[in-house]
């Protein structure tokens, strides 16, 4: 196994955070729990492969593009509610040589674009909008990884920022318009030897309020997994998931006593560049959403390449 295996983990788990943001204003029927049936939790974009595991000392810059294509569900929103959205992601980590409470330290944060199309054929709710525009922006200032034998263990507080364009009575916004702060443990088992990989990725995210709409969502868990077996020292696969639940109501205007929840599972591929000279790692994947309620339901795919200087 490379040692770069590990490299990408906290930017490109949150890199897709922006792109839900495209839709936060929806215009459709209040039958979806949180605010435009949207949180800034990435679905499935949490999972990589030896997710806890510290990459090694440097500077790593990240590239994503993220594509989803989705339906809203709801038991009162018709199924013709459709949104297709991509995500350029920009973004760095830097992992350090300092030590914190015996774990490695490090620190990043990320910018977005967005492009985004929001369809809905139904009368009265026909609605043909578009977005394209810069999104918000996550910050991590502190990031710890441990290791004990096979075990290893990461934990990181993000920052979601509404540093994007928003307008309240647009029906697509590239900003959700309120902070999110996310809790985030990673656990990983990994065994080099044998190249197999199991890894969970939970978290609780918080919400301020949409100051805009007076409208605040509900706190959110999300727990993300992944089986990764690693063929060769430049390659891997994985069967990776999520699984989303909101565990209380909204508040403000206009909030209705549901919650959202929502599931997926898909293949995903890593290759190690080290076998060029290049010391990086590109990563794609696809997930399929199965089960969905008050929120989006589609698939999403995934790029990512980093590159460590």
């Amino acid at each position: 196994m490379s040692d770069n295996s590990g490299l990408g983990v906290r930017l490109g788990r949150k890199a897709a955070a922006a792109l839900m943001v495209a839709f936060a204003s929806l215009h459709v029927p209040d039958a979806q729990a949180a605010e435009g049936g949207l949180t800034n939790y990435v679905p499935g974009y949490y999972g990589d492969f030896a997710v806890a595991v510290a990459p090694p000392k440097g500077l790593y810059v990240y590239g994503t593009a993220y594509s989803y294509q989705a339906k809203l569900k709801g038991p009162a929103v018709p199924n013709t509610v459709s949104a297709s959205a991509m995500l350029y992601l920009g973004g760095f980590q830097y992992v350090t040589d300092y030590k914190l409470f015996g774990a490695t330290v490090a620190f990043g944060s990320y910018t977005t674009y967005l492009d985004a199309n929001l369809e809905a054929k139904p009368p009265p709710f026909s609605l043909d909008a578009s977005v394209s525009n810069r999104g918000d922006m996550s910050v991590s200032p502190l990031i710890l990884y441990w290791s004990y034998g096979n075990l290893y263990v990461s934990a990181y507080q993000a920052v979601i920022m509404p540093t994007g364009d928003y307008d309240r009575g647009a029906a697509l916004n590239s900003s959700r318009n309120y902070y999110s702060f996310d809790s985030v443990l990673a656990l990983t088992w990994l065994d080099q030897k044998q190249g197999y990989e199991i890894s969970l990725v939970p978290g609780l995210m918080f919400n301020t309020k949409n100051t805009a709409t007076d409208y605040r969502t509900g706190s959110e868990f999300h727990l993300d997994g992944m089986l990764n077996r690693y063929l060769s020292q430049d390659f891997a696969i994985g069967l990776h998931g999520y699984v989303y639940s909101q565990f209380t109501d909204d508040s403000g205007a206009g909030a209705m006593k549901i919650r959202s929840s929502s599931a997926a599972i898909g293949p995903a591929v890593l290759w190690n560049t080290n076998s060029l000279g290049i010391p990086g790692k590109i990563v794609g994947k696809w997930l399929h959403e199965v089960d969905a309620t008050n929120r989006f339901q589609g698939d999403i795919l995934s790029v990512t390449a980093a590159i460590k200087f």
